[in-house]
């Protein structure tokens, strides 16, 4: 039985579903900030995107007389 390698979802997929993605620094285990490795110049592994839900519209608060 071999495993199939699961793709992230598209832009398009997340926006479907109400799912924005953002870009952000990227951390490590003990939270400090990681640098970008300079042997690899096509990826940037200071930054990394995640996956932001989008906050509903809020309604309108009625007032009490």
């Amino acid at each position: 039985m071999s495993l199939i390698p699961l793709k992230p979802p598209s832009a398009e997929e997340l926006a479907r579903r109400g799912i924005g993605v953002k870009k952000v620094r990227a951390r490590n285990d003990d939270g400090t900030l990681k640098a970008d490795d300079p042997s690899t110049p096509d990826i940037n592994e200071a930054w990394e995107e995640k996956p932001v839900k989008k906050a509903a519209p809020k309604k309108p608060v009625k007032k009490k007389d």
